[in-house]
Parts: C-alpha cells; structure tokens; sequence
C-alpha cells in the first residue's frame, strides 16, 4: 500500500479474490461489526473490492475506501457502490484527507515496506475520539506460512465448506487455495509474531485493545484528545 509496493499485487486475481472473499464466513467484517462504531467519515484503507466498506456505509454518514489496485477498486464501484462511500485508487501514504472517525484497515499492513511508519500515518488520518481499528495477520512460528500450511488446510476444510457454501463455490474455494497466483502472494507476505505485533502496535498505539482472530490480531484505539 504504499509506493514500495508493487500496485499490481492483486490485480492478477482481482475478480476470483472477490469471489473468494464474498465466500467467507462474514465476508472479513464480523470483528469490525462488532464494534459497534458509528460516526460522520470513515476510511476503509486497502479496501480492496469494497466489502468492509459497504458495512461502514450503514453506520457512517461518508466512507472513503482506498487500494492500490485499480481493478479491485472498478469492482467496488461496479458490485458495492453506495451513494455515501467513494472509491479511490490511492497509495496511504498520499491520503490527503484526515478528521476520519474511523480509520480501519484489513490484513495490508504487512504489504508496507516500513510498518511502523504505515501505523503512524493510520494515526495521522483519526480526528480526536475517533477510533483507529486494524487486523493483520500474525504467525507464531514462521514470519512466512510455508505452502503446505494453505494447501492442506484448505483441503482439510473442503468438507465443512460444501457443507457451508455447497459442491460449486465449495470446490472454487479450494481451487482458488491452489491457484498459482494466490500461493505466490501468500508465499511472498511476512507476519508479525503476536508478541511482536503487540509491541510494535503498543509503542503507536499506548492503551489498545486487541483480539486473537487465530490467523490475525485486531487492534482498536480510540484517540482521547479533546475535540
């Protein structure tokens, strides 16, 4: 998400990455759901195709969702376009607008070259009592999941899956696990420990709360400066 980042990371895969994404349990925004957050402006930042941010859209009077990309940004804009949200191809580090009630972002931090850096400008972006709320994902015992972790998770879960989402989408989403594309991407990101993320995060962001999400770690703020 930044410019160190290559824009075209997702763009090999945009459209089966949002079927993929509208396949999971929740569709990635049950946490934020669940902070029951309501306000004037929220930025959604590596939005990617929109889904988070047509949830804000509900509870915020405008919503700004930002990526890299630009195909996952034409598919919001096709799929999730709402009057109040406005989508925007855009690197974090150039956000112009700040004030934010809410700044929240999904599993992108760990694309930044420099992440603390990419925090701090998260920071930047919040009006006083707004709340800053990131989820990024985390591994314990390898900074980089070897390919076996996905592939064989993921085959492990093909039975719950038809189950859930039956034998079609059942049998993309293993596919889509498989795809050369997506083990590429996957094969090339590096996570924090928890223990490292907790640090990291705390020295930004003294007093946050988080929750263990098993693959991720979620993190909310909220900015106790007087308005």
């Amino acid at each position: 998400m930044s410019a160190a980042v290559d824009p075209a990371l997702f763009d090999r895969f945009a459209t089966d990455y949002d079927r993929f994404v509208s396949l999971q349990p929740g569709k990635g925004v049950t946490w934020l759901r669940g902070l029951g957050l309501q306000g004037e402006r929220a930025i959604d930042v590596g939005c990617g195709s929109g889904h988070a941010a047509e949830v804000l859209a509900d509870d915020f009077q405008q919503v700004l969702g930002v990526d890299l990309s630009a195909p996952m940004i034409e598919i919001a804009r096709a799929r999730r376009a709402r009057p109040n949200v406005e989508y925007r191809v855009g690197d974090v580090f150039e956000i112009g607008d700040d004030g934010f009630d809410l700044v929240y972002s999904h599993t992108m931090m760990h694309h930044l070259p420099d992440y603390r850096a990419g925090l701090e400008q998260l920071k930047s972006l919040v009006r006083p009592g707004g709340t800053v709320a990131v989820i990024d994902n985390v591994s314990d015992r390898y900074p980089t999941p070897p390919r076996w972790v996905y592939t064989v998770g993921a085959k492990l879960g093909f039975p719950s899956s038809v189950r859930r989402l039956g034998w079609r989408d059942a049998w993309f989403e293993l596919r889509f696990w498989h795809s050369k594309p997506w083990l590429e991407h996957l094969l090339s990101d590096v996570y924090l420990s928890r223990a490292a993320f907790r640090e990291l995060y705390d020295s930004v962001f003294p007093g946050a709360r988080y929750d263990d999400l098993g693959f991720a770690l979620a993190m909310s703020w909220t900015d106790q400066r007087a308005g």
